[in-house]
């Protein structure tokens, strides 16, 4: 009985002393990995990056380091990812152009989501005080009369644009005016060849074509009448300010027909 006590009791200890030992065990490097890797994606980015760290100091390999990076910004910790993004810069030595170009624009991402989340605030600018004057109430001195206000003339001139655009308006007015003539003219040439048609001869044919050439022959001098109206008004709107027009209107009738005559002064 005393032997099976003592066999228990030397059990225990050495279970006892024997426990730390194997609790203490390392991990492995493949361990680690997997731990910190499980960490970041569960949102644990302490946890992820100590590990890392650990791998870092064990293999000196700097992979491990932007690793770090790649699990702060995982987890929106924006900073912290630029600070060990730019610390794998400054560790690899042999980092490939495009290895190096991924990095910075890493870099640029979590710049980017840092300005986007507002976590930089710039420094309120500091606006001086207005300072207001106050008026000083007093007396003028004897003798001494206030000055009377100063009392500016302005004298209105054409802009520019004021005169481009009654340029511009007169052209209008003359293109309007040609017509216009052009119109009467017209009229003018329909009535003489509706007059010139003999009429010794009826003929139904002939009568319906004299009468055609009269009908539009009025047509045109009605629109060269509008077109002139229209010309003339044009260029009096459009002369510049201070110049004086006068226009009238003489209608002329004679044998051959009828017409418009423009008479003014521009």
């Amino acid at each position: 009985m005393l032997r099976l006590y003592t066999s228990l009791v030397l059990g225990f200890a050495t279970v006892v002393l024997a426990g730390p030992a194997f609790a203490e065990k390392p991990l492995s490097k493949a361990a680690k990995e997997k731990a910190a890797k499980k960490a970041c994606a569960m949102g644990d980015f302490q946890k992820g990056a100590d590990l890392l760290t650990d791998l870092f100091v064990d293999t000196n390999d700097p992979t491990y380091v932007y690793n770090q990076g790649r699990c702060y910004q995982q987890n929106n910790r924006w900073e912290q990812a630029i600070s060990r993004f730019h610390e794998y810069l400054r560790k690899a030595k042999d980092l490939s152009d495009s290895d190096r170009a991924e990095t910075e624009r890493q870099i640029a991402d979590c710049e980017e989501s840092l300005a986007k989340a507002g976590q930089v605030t710039p420094q309120p600018a500091v606006t001086p005080t207005p300072v207001v004057a106050v008026p000083q109430v007093g007396t003028p001195a004897p003798g001494v009369q206030p000055a009377p206000p100063e009392v500016s003339s302005t004298k209105t001139t054409p802009t520019p644009s004021d005169s481009s655009q009654g340029k511009g308006l007169r052209m209008a007015g003359i293109v309007f005016a040609a017509v216009g003539v052009a119109a009467v003219g017209t009229g003018v040439g329909l009535a003489l060849k509706s007059q010139s048609l003999p009429t010794n001869v009826y003929s139904q044919s002939r009568e319906n074509e004299r009468s055609s050439l009269k009908t539009w022959g009025w047509v045109s001098y009605g629109v060269g009448a509008g077109a002139l109206a229209t010309g003339a008004i044009l260029y009096i709107v459009g002369r510049p300010s201070g110049q004086t027009s006068s226009v009238s209107f003489l209608p002329a009738v004679s044998p051959n027909g009828a017409s418009v005559l423009l008479n003014g002064r521009f």
